[in-house]
């Protein structure tokens, strides 16, 4: 009884050890800004929740981006390949076959994450986010949308595994996704380059950093979330189910 005792205290104890530091960091942190700094701060949840509330069809529906100041209709194959998945899910359990490699919760975390990312690249680009007029630069705004975006497109494919048909071990799904990533980054990028080039009614300028930075996020970032959730909501749990079958 004492050793299993001391065993789960091992396990459970370095973590809220971790939790308190972490909390404690986070009150600290948030206490040192002055309340000017809060004050001239956009209430960016509160401009966002407003939007899907009032305007639910241009939040979810509608996407204006890319290259050429284009609608670009984004959601349908979002959306489109998410109900894939789920209903790939409901045949192979019945098939007994594996299309896809999926859970319930991951399916679930699917959904919530091709809403959100519709519907926060919509409020971006509706109260432009996407450029800071102090500074006349891009907004950190910017950095999120192009880090949910690859995120989405990275939860997307992974539970494809296309890695064994490739005769790949499964060790090497993160690297089928981040070459995925990087190679639509590149592409997306060069379209934003070659935009500005051509339209003369373009009215931002693709900077090299900045570009690199989009590449960056939509790459290492992007295929390190879809990567990490994925192996946590489906691969580790279904690893523990074989082991105990």
């Amino acid at each position: 009884m004492g050793d299993s005792f001391n065993q789960q205290r091992k396990l459970w104890v370095p973590w809220l050890v971790f939790l308190v530091v972490v909390a404690v960091l986070f009150v600290v942190w948030f206490v040192t800004f002055s309340a000017s700094a809060w004050d001239a701060t956009t209430n960016y949840l509160q401009l966002y929740l407003e939007f899907i509330v009032s305007r639910p069809i241009d939040a979810f529906f509608t996407v204006s981006t890319g290259p050429g100041g284009t609608v670009s209709w984004t959601f349908i194959p979002v959306y489109f390949f998410t109900a894939v998945h789920v209903g790939l899910y409901f045949y192979q359990k019945e098939k007994n076959l594996d299309f896809t490699i999926v859970t319930k919760y991951y399916l679930v975390y699917l959904v919530c994450l091709a809403l959100f990312a519709i519907s926060f690249q919509n409020v971006s680009q509706h109260y432009e986010w996407y450029w800071n007029p102090v500074t006349d630069s891009q907004g950190y705004v910017d950095t999120w949308t192009h880090i949910t975006s690859p995120w989405l497109l990275g939860a997307l494919i992974m539970p494809f595994a296309f890695e064994r048909y490739l005769g790949w071990d499964k060790k090497s799904k993160w690297m089928f996704i981040f070459f995925v990533l990087l190679i639509v980054a590149l592409v997306w990028e060069i379209g934003e380059t070659v935009d500005i080039q051509i339209r003369e009614s373009a009215s931002y300028f693709n900077y090299p950093m900045d570009s690199l930075k989009d590449v960056i996020m939509g790459s290492v970032v992007g295929s390190l979330l879809s990567y990490v959730i994925y192996q946590h909501l489906v691969m580790f749990p279904k690893e523990k189910e074989q082991k105990r079958e």
